[in-house]
């Protein structure tokens, strides 16, 4: 009887099964297959989201870019607003000093010429400057012509006179001179072609 019961297997013997080496593999290959799909898959979202922050990127560039612009249109408008209103008084401070008399302890004509002159100072550190104009060729972007007047000394289109002087602001044309300018005499046609004339008058 005993050799019997050496015969016969345990329960937890006979529920062990050994798998074959074959499905083990395929198992692994399975895990390490989804493991490349799910790499790939970061990948990807990783990516795209690189291009995200390049683009954020480029855009918060192009904002600051723009701010700035904005900005420099902004500041450069008050400027030329104020300016513009300022020009009548500092011409007027300019005829003041070149009209008075400068006589020995004239305090008043002291006044006014120091008054222009931190008036010129303030008005350059801003960017004014006056715009050329007498003896130079017309400039249709800075001049405007009030008045023609015959010249035959100088070629055509030079300016001969500045009614109101023109302002530039930082380069840019903040007012134009209005100004004369030269035109040829209008030469009879009898007096430019003699030789026709004395044909007309043999035929």
């Amino acid at each position: 009887m005993s050799n019997g019961r050496e015969k016969d297997a345990s329960p937890s013997e006979k529920m062990e099964v050994v798998q074959p080496s074959e499905v083990l593999f395929a198992e692994q290959q399975i895990i390490i297959q989804s493991q490349k799909q799910e790499i790939e898959v970061n990948k990807k979202r990783i990516g795209e989201f690189q291009d995200s922050m390049r683009r954020l990127a480029a855009d918060f560039e192009n904002y600051k870019k723009w701010a700035i612009k904005e900005r420099q249109t902004i500041e450069r408008t008050a400027a030329e607003s104020l300016i513009k209103k300022l020009l009548d008084i500092y011409e007027s401070l300019e005829k003041a000093v070149c009209t008075i008399k400068d006589t020995q302890g004239n305090d008043f004509f002291s006044g006014i010429k120091m008054i222009y002159k931190e008036f010129s100072r303030i008005m350059k550190s801003e960017g004014l400057e006056p715009i050329p104009s007498v003896g130079l060729h017309l400039d249709v972007y800075k001049h405007e012509v009030m008045m023609q007047k015959v010249n035959d000394e100088v070629p055509e289109d030079t300016v001969l006179e500045e009614i109101q002087r023109g302002y530039l602001l930082n380069n840019l044309v903040l007012r134009t001179a209005k100004v004369v300018v030269s035109q040829k005499s209008q030469i009879p046609e009898t007096t430019q072609n003699p030789e026709k004339q004395e044909e007309e008058k043999g035929g």
